[in-house]
């Protein structure tokens, strides 16, 4: 009898293993790490090589693209010929933008006239903003990391 118990208890157990392994609906233990990968951001078609370029990325709509405080990050770098990379690692997989400013006069800000911006600006997606629609939105800009690297090349526009 006391066998027969036994035996019962193993194999209830094993039954429960697996469900006690995934946790609820199947979900992966708590301690599996996150995926995480790196976006290169390549701006090309750079007029000049005067001021610096401005890149942001933004994991959220908050504040995108004009309030730079809120990126996600912010990376700057001077111009030494035609084109400029930056590198963002340790991504969690998710939803990005990316908006970039040629600085070219370096006072931190995308300057205007009466037509619009008088300094090279780019948005991943080749999203441009304009007078009448006002700056593009997070969700025209947005795209997905899901994989370990992914190469992202952007022509500055003037």
């Amino acid at each position: 009898m006391k066998v027969r118990i036994v035996i019962k208890g193993m194999l209830l157990i094993l039954l429960l293993a697996p469900v006690i392994a995934l946790g609820e609906e199947g979900e992966p233990e708590s301690g599996a790490e996150e995926q995480t990968g790196t976006i290169v951001v390549s701006i090309e078609a750079l007029r000049n090589c005067d001021g610096y370029v401005r890149v942001e990325l933004w994991a959220s709509e908050d504040g995108f693209p004009r309030d730079q405080e809120k990126a996600f990050r912010r990376v700057m770098s001077v111009i030494e010929g035609e084109s400029v990379q930056f590198v963002f690692d340790d991504l969690t997989f998710g939803e990005y933008a990316v908006s970039a400013l040629h600085d070219e006069n370096e006072d931190g800000e995308m300057n205007m006239n009466l037509f619009g911006p008088k300094e090279g600006y780019c948005i991943s997606n080749g999203v441009r903003g304009s007078i009448l629609s006002g700056a593009p939105g997070f969700d025209d800009a947005s795209f997905i990391l899901e994989d370990e690297e992914l190469m992202l090349p952007m022509d500055m526009g003037y």
